[in-house]
């Protein structure tokens, strides 16, 4: 027959706790009452159950208690038939006084440790109700105790049974002292592995947006590059059409780009192509998206702004780089741009469309003699200086 399940489940600390302190003191129990009832003509199946009651009832419901199905709510009812049993000796031996103090403290003790307010209750209620069962078999006698054995004896044992329930409450409050330590040690553990974990993560989501940064960005200006231009200008045509706003888009391209490079050397053109991602980007306002479109040509997407405000805007940033040119010893001058522009709606309602008119506007400001704004469809555009002959770039 296989066991049940609660046979290999271990009982609960308290149940052998109990069942040692319990085995002892019975014996000594046993002693007491031995000495008390010699020499006064007790049949031999008084001393039967004596040695059942005190010698062999601790083991009992020890195995009753480990075999229960909740181990430790079987040694509380356990710790109550104490109380009963117990007072059932003393009553019908006369209640001899130092055995029945001896008895009734020791188990009303082992109540009120496990049950508080609530065991002490119960084992004076149960005390009684033994004491008025053992007067019912055996009449109601009251013999006090003079004996100064069994006196001695009960001052013993109840000192002895005192101090090792002072000893098992010294030990598990070590033990409870190592639980919360290790509880602590363990928190602190998880407290330091969570604030790893989410120092690991703030570092993943930063090393995610710069990655997913560096894959929008042109290495060299800083700008937005084409890539995000083309993610970013559908969406930006959609919210303009919703909101009855324009949508300006610019293309702006360094003149003679290829004579800096012949002429100064690539890293000179490089620096170039910095200050003007850096006069773009200075100048910008927070929703307009800056982007270098590939070699010399940049882009610049201006949601809300109208045709005139957008051709004063060129203007700004062509008068602005050519300003840059000659105040500056370390770049070539003089350094111009020329830039085409496109509106949104007047101009068309697609990114293809718009960067094909746009484009068209930049070739006509290359060749218009450079150095120049030109608005698709106008017939005028802003010149800030005379343009020299056409040259590639």
């Amino acid at each position: 027959m296989p066991p049940s399940p609660t046979a290999s489940r271990p009982p609960h600390w308290i149940v052998r706790a109990h069942w040692v302190m319990r085995s002892i003191s019975f014996v000594n129990a046993f002693a007491f009452f031995s000495l008390h009832l010699a020499g006064r003509g007790y049949a031999a199946w008084v001393w039967l159950l004596l040695t059942l009651q005190f010698l062999v009832y601790p083991h009992l419901i020890y195995r009753r208690a480990c075999h229960a199905e909740n181990s430790q709510r079987a040694e509380l009812q356990n710790l109550v038939l104490d109380c009963f049993l117990v007072a059932i000796w003393v009553s019908a031996t006369g209640f001899p006084l130092w055995i029945t103090f001896t008895l009734l403290i020791s188990t009303a003790i082992n109540n009120a440790i496990s049950q508080g307010y609530r065991g002490i209750f119960l084992a004076f209620g149960a005390f009684g109700l033994g004491s008025l069962l053992g007067i019912g078999i055996g009449g109601f006698q009251f013999v006090p105790e003079d004996n100064p054995w069994i006196t001695g004896l009960c001052v013993f044992g109840l000192s002895w049974y005192l101090l090792g329930i002072g000893r098992i409450a010294h030990t598990r409050a070590l033990l409870l002292r190592a639980v919360r330590e290790n509880l602590k040690q363990r928190e602190q553990e998880l407290r330091q592995a969570n604030e790893s974990l989410q120092q690991q993560l703030s570092e993943n989501l930063a090393l995610q947006r710069n990655l997913h940064e560096q894959a929008n960005r042109d290495a060299l200006t800083g700008l937005f590059n084409r890539r995000y231009l083309i993610d970013t200008f559908e969406r930006e045509l959609a919210r303009c059409s919703r909101q009855g706003q324009p949508l300006c888009l610019m293309l702006i391209d360094v003149d003679h780009f290829k004579q800096v490079n012949d002429g100064h050397g690539h890293q000179i053109g490089d620096l170039v192509l910095q200050e003007l991602g850096r006069l773009l980007a200075r100048e910008a306002r927070q929703q307009d998206v800056a982007c270098r479109f590939g070699g010399e040509e940049f882009v610049m997407l201006l949601p809300g702004l109208p045709e005139s405000a957008a051709h004063e805007r060129a203007e700004q940033w062509r008068q602005g780089f050519s300003d840059l040119g000659q105040a500056r010893d370390d770049l070539p001058g003089p350094l111009s741009l020329s830039i085409g522009v496109a509106l949104f709606p007047a101009h068309g309602a697609d990114p293809e469309t718009l960067l094909r008119v746009a484009d068209q506007a930049l070739y006509k400001a290359k060749t218009g003699g450079r150095n120049r704004v030109v608005v698709h469809a106008r017939t005028e555009s802003a010149t800030a200086m005379p343009a020299p002959q056409p040259v590639a770039g």
